[in-house]
């Protein structure tokens, strides 16, 4: 759905917050696979507070495509 939007509208950034809390980590990696993808046609901002999920991210993404801020310390 995100994709036939971008194809006919300008691109808006798509927000998620905390979408992989219930997947193993196998499904979180390629959920992120999918998200670094889509950040090539619109920015993808990704908020979780579960450092697994930060690691899986780090470990899959390029890291020229993810920027990490951490709000805490």
């Amino acid at each position: 759905g995100v994709e036939m939007f971008l194809e006919r509208n300008e691109p808006l950034p798509l927000i998620v917050d905390d979408i992989l809390i219930r997947f193993d980590n196998n499904r979180a990696a390629a959920t992120l696979k999918v998200l670094a993808e889509l950040s090539q046609k619109t920015q993808v901002i990704f908020f979780t507070h579960h450092h697994h999920l930060v690691e899986i991210a780090e470990t899959t993404m390029d890291a020229s495509i993810l920027k990490k801020y951490d709000l805490v310390g």
